[in-house]
């Protein structure tokens, strides 16, 4: 018992010196599943033995707590299963087209590496061979976008130095080529990378797919963030990357596929219902009926929808222009 706290204290002072905008005490709470006064002890514990913690300014009205100090380096160890995780990201990122992130994991595991203390080194690196040998991934279908090499860098420029980029693009429908002046807000990763940003002619933030940008270059020209832009916000409007006006969606998914509906998350803003007969009831508010409907295809009679009639509708419409298509194919 005394060896667990002591190691909850030290992961505490790990956690407190990495967390850009501190932690609270609830954060403490949540973490480590204990009591606010257990809390208090444990950050107090801290205090002595790393030293004092500062407050960090974040516009909250609860105080976050943050560590500066040097007395961690001799007690942080890196693990093979860590670093493991890095290069398996990596490779997901290879796999999606996304080889500058990629890049940049790797690179993250060759400093870890270097940093290792002595007595890790001569058996980290070969442990990290050993467990990236003994794992894979299982393949499975979707876009493997080819983005220009540098694209996200200068993308990652552009937007700290709030300039806008040119940039030529290529739309997926039509194959028509136009020049673009963007003031760009930040990239979404999702089946394929999107840049998020503005433009004179429109009002909301546009999308543009990485993977038909070429050509690109940051301008001298700076522009004025909107403050009241929000990445993240912005993303959960919509069930993919579409942007469309959000609708009320309510899914019910039959007692033989309502285990495996309750483990995925259709939405952040979800709520699910279980009924007696073993049924489930998924409901959330977003926008992109045709990527709901791609999703829906692979669940196939085991889903109802029932709301919104016009999701019912496009998927209905959907399924029978594929079935008369494979009906007329020989």
């Amino acid at each position: 018992m005394r060896y667990e706290r002591l190691k909850n204290i030290v992961n505490l002072a790990i956690r407190l010196q990495g967390a850009r905008g501190g932690l609270t005490m609830d954060d403490i709470v949540e973490e480590f599943s204990v009591s606010r006064r257990t809390a208090e002890r444990m950050r107090h514990a801290v205090e002595s033995a790393f030293g004092p913690l500062l407050p960090v300014e974040t516009g909250d009205r609860r105080i976050h707590w943050r560590l500066e100090s040097t007395r961690l380096r001799g007690l942080v160890r890196i693990s093979p299963e860590e670093l493991a995780e890095l290069e398996s990201a990596a490779k997901r990122l290879d796999r999606a087209g996304l080889s500058e992130r990629a890049r940049l994991l790797r690179d993250l595991v060759a400093k870890l590496l270097a940093l290792r203390r002595a007595p890790d080194a001569p058996t980290l690196g070969d442990e990290l061979e050993a467990l990236m040998q003994a794992e894979g991934s299982a393949m499975h279908p979707g876009p493997r976008p080819q983005i220009e090499q540098g694209l996200l860098q200068l993308l990652r420029d552009a937007i700290k130095a709030t300039r806008k980029v040119e940039f030529s693009y290529v739309a997926r429908s039509t194959g028509k080529r136009t020049d673009h002046l963007v003031e760009p807000h930040g990239v979404l990763y999702g089946n394929r990378a999107y840049l998020v940003g503005h433009v004179q002619w429109t009002e909301e933030p546009r999308l543009w797919s990485l993977a038909n940008v070429s050509d690109a270059r940051m301008t001298d020209d700076a522009f004025e963030p909107n403050p009241d832009f929000d990445l993240q916000q912005f993303a959960e409007r919509s069930f993919g990357a579409f942007q469309e006006q959000p609708v009320d969606v309510v899914l019910r998914f039959d007692p033989g596929a309502a285990a495996d509906a309750a483990t995925f998350q259709f939405h952040p803003s979800q709520t699910l219902l279980e009924h007696e007969d073993g049924s489930l009831t998924v409901q959330f508010r977003a926008g992109g009926i045709d990527e709901m409907c791609w999703h829906l295809f692979t669940w196939g009679e085991s889903v109802t929808v029932e709301k919104p009639t016009r999701l019912r509708e496009r998927l209905r419409g959907m399924c029978a222009e594929l079935a008369e298509h494979h009906a007329q194919t020989r």
